[in-house]
C-alpha cells in the first residue's frame, strides 16, 4: 500500500547551498517549456480575440409534483411560463398549400374566439323566441368580434387561447355541402405566431423577437367529425451567468439578466364521439342571422406545460478565463515535464554530484585518476584513526599546544600529498537517463553500477532516523572530547565576548 501513497510529500532538502541542484539540462528544459508556455498564449489569445465569446449550456428541468400544484395555485408564478403572442389563423382543405388557402374565403367556414363569444353570450345579448344568440356572420366588414378574421392579426396570452372552427349548416341540417367536403385529404387549420431566434453570441440579449413580418408556422388536420387539439407551450428561460463582483453589482442596481420565451412543442389532437359537433344548438345556442345553425368541426385549447421547462445559461469568456486556462495548460505541462525530468534524470543525477562533491571537495580525493599511493593510503588510516584518550588530564595541559601543532603539520602535509585515491568512472547523460530501465539481467556496466552505488550511500544517510540517530551518539562523543575541559570552555567564551566587543 506504501507504493500507493501519493498524497504524502517528500521533504524538502537543500542541495549544495541552494534549494535545487541545477544543471545545464533543466535550464534547457526550462527553456523549452518556457517557448511551449508563449505558444500556448499566443494561441488562446488569437483564439479569444477571433472566436466566440460566450460558452453555452442546455438542459430540461423537471418540476416537481410540489412545484406544480404551487404553481396552479399562485397565478403571479404562472406569469413566468405564459407569453403574450400575435398570431394570424388561416383554414385550408386537401392538399392544404399555404399559398392557396383553398376555403379562406369560404363563408360557411368561422373561427371563433370561444372566451369573446361566451362573454358576449353571459352579457345577455338579444335572442330569438327560442332563446338562440343571433351571430352576425354574413360579412367580414360587420361581422361579430368574436370571429377572427383569417389572415388578421390577433394578440392573445398562450394560456387563454381557445379557438372553435365551425362551418355554418342550412337551416338546421347540419350535413357538410358537396362543395365544402373533403375529397382528398383533410381539412386544415394554419396558425401562425411570433417566434424568436436564439443567438448565444449576441452581446445585447441571446433571446431576440423575429422581425414584424416573419412568423412561425404550424397546422392541425381535422376532419368532417368534431376533432379537439390541445397545444402544448414550452417555456425557454434563459440566463446569463455573472460572477461574484458582477452578480453583487447587478443585485445593488437590480439588473435582471433572465429572458424568456417560448413555444408550441406538441401538438395532441383526439377525435370526438359526436357529441361536440351539437355544442354551438346546445351550449352556446348560436344562430346566424338567417336562422342557421352550425357545426363544431375543431375545438382548440392552448395549455402552458408546467411539468418541465428549457433552461439555457451561457457565461461570457474573459480576457482573465483566457490567462486562466493559459496558466492551468502550463502549469500541467511544467509538472509533467518536471516529473519526467525528475524520475529520469534528475535524482540519480543528484546523488550522483552529492557523492562526487563530498569526495572532492571535502575530502580532497580525485575520484579520475588510476594510480594510488600506498603510503597515503597509511596516512590515511592514521588520520581516520580514533582517539581512545579524549578527556585531557592536568599534567598533559603542558603538552598540549606542542602536540595539536605537530598534528596540524602532518595534517596540512597529508592533503597536500593526498590528491590521487580512487579510479570512478563519470557517468554521461544518457547513462542517467537509461538508469531506471537498467535491469540486472542486461550487460554490466561499470556507470550503471557507481549510479547505483552513490544512490545507495545517499539514501542510507540522508533519511530522517540514521541523521537523529547519529546526532545522539554525537552528542555523548562531544561531552567526552578536549573542549569539553573548564579551560577551552573559558577561551572559547572569551574568543566570543571579543568577537561581540569587535563588532
Amino acid at each position: 500500500m506504501r507504493l500507493l501513497d501519493f498524497m504524502s510529500g517528500a521533504p524538502k532538502m537543500s542541495i549544495f547551498r541552494e534549494k535545487a541542484n541545477k544543471t545545464t539540462l533543466g535550464g534547457a528544459l526550462y527553456l523549452i517549456y518556457l517557448i511551449i508556455l508563449i505558444t500556448l498564449f499566443a494561441i488562446y489569445i488569437i483564439n479569444f480575440i477571433s472566436q466566440k465569446k460566450y460558452v453555452f449550456n442546455y438542459s430540461l428541468v423537471k418540476q416537481s409534483i410540489e412545484r406544480i400544484m404551487e404553481l396552479d395555485n399562485n397565478k403571479e408564478k404562472r406569469e413566468k411560463f405564459d407569453a403574450n403572442l400575435d398570431y394570424k389563423f388561416y383554414l385550408g382543405k386537401d392538399y392544404g398549400n399555404i399559398k392557396d388557402y383553398n376555403i379562406t374565403d369560404n363563408k360557411d367556414f368561422f373561427i371563433i374566439d370561444v372566451n369573446a363569444l361566451n362573454q358576449k353570450i353571459e352579457s345577455d345579448p338579444p335572442r330569438d323566441e327560442d332563446g338562440f344568440f343571433k351571430l352576425n356572420s354574413d360579412s367580414n366588414q360587420n361581422e361579430d368580434e368574436c370571429i377572427i378574421r383569417q389572415g388578421k392579426k390577433i394578440n392573445q396570452k398562450a394560456s387563454e387561447l381557445i379557438l372553435a372552427v365551425l362551418y355554418r349548416c342550412e337551416k338546421d341540417n347540419c350535413t357538410i355541402r358537396e362543395n365544402d367536403k373533403i375529397k382528398i385529404y383533410s381539412y386544415y387549420l394554419f396558425f401562425e405566431y411570433k417566434g424568436f431566434s436564439i443567438e448565444h453570441q449576441n452581446p445585447e440579449k441571446p433571446i431576440q423577437p423575429l422581425s414584424d413580418d416573419i412568423f412561425w408556422l404550424e397546422y392541425i388536420l381535422f376532419f368532417n367529425n368534431t376533432n379537439l387539439a390541445i397545444l402544448k407551450w414550452e417555456l425557454i428561460q434563459y440566463e446569463e451567468e455573472k460572477g461574484v463582483f458582477g452578480k453583487t453589482y447587478n443585485d445593488m442596481v437590480g439588473n435582471n439578466y433572465t429572458y424568456r420565451a417560448g413555444y408550441y412543442k406538441n401538438i395532441e389532437t383526439y377525435t370526438d364521439d359526436g357529441h361536440g359537433a351539437e355544442i354551438p344548438n346546445t351550449l352556446w345556442k348560436i344562430k346566424d342571422l338567417n336562422g342557421n345553425h352550425f357545426k363544431l368541426l375543431l375545438y382548440l385549447e392552448s395549455h402552458l406545460n408546467y411539468l418541465d421547462y428549457e433552461k439555457y445559461t451561457r457565461k461570457k469568456i474573459s480576457f482573465l478565463d483566457t490567462l486562466a486556462s493559459v496558466a492551468a495548460l502550463g502549469s500541467t505541462v511544467l509538472g509533467l515535464m518536471s516529473s519526467v525530468y525528475a524520475v529520469l534524470y534528475s535524482e540519480n543525477y543528484d546523488k550522483f554530484k552529492i557523492i562526487e562533491n563530498i569526495l572532492t571537495k571535502k575530502m580532497k580525493i580525485n575520484i579520475h585518476n588510476n594510480d594510488f599511493k600506498k603510503e597515503d593510503k597509511t596516512k590515511e588510516e592514521k588520520m581516520m584513526e580514533l582517539k581512545t584518550d579524549l578527556i585531557i588530564t592536568e599534567n598533559e595541559n603542558n603538552n598540549l599546544n606542542i602536540k595539536e601543532s605537530d598534528e596540524e603539520n602532518e595534517e596540512d602535509d597529508f592533503t597536500k600529498s593526498y590528491k590521487e585515491s580512487a579510479n570512478l568512472p563519470s557517468p554521461r547523460f544518457l547513462d542517467f537517463l537509461i538508469h531506471n530501465f537498467y535491469f540486472k539481467c542486461c550487460k554490466p556496466s561499470i556507470k550503471q553500477a557507481l549510479i547505483s552505488s552513490c544512490n545507495d550511500i545517499v539514501s542510507k544517510y540522508i533519511t530522517i532516523e540514521n541523521i537523529i540517530y547519529n546526532q545522539i551518539k554525537l552528542e555523548y562523543l562531544w561531552k567526552d572530547y578536549k573542549w569539553n575541559n573548564p579551560q577551552y570552555e573559558k577561551q572559547q567564551k572569551d574568543d566570543l565576548i571579543k568577537n561581540l566587543k569587535a563588532s
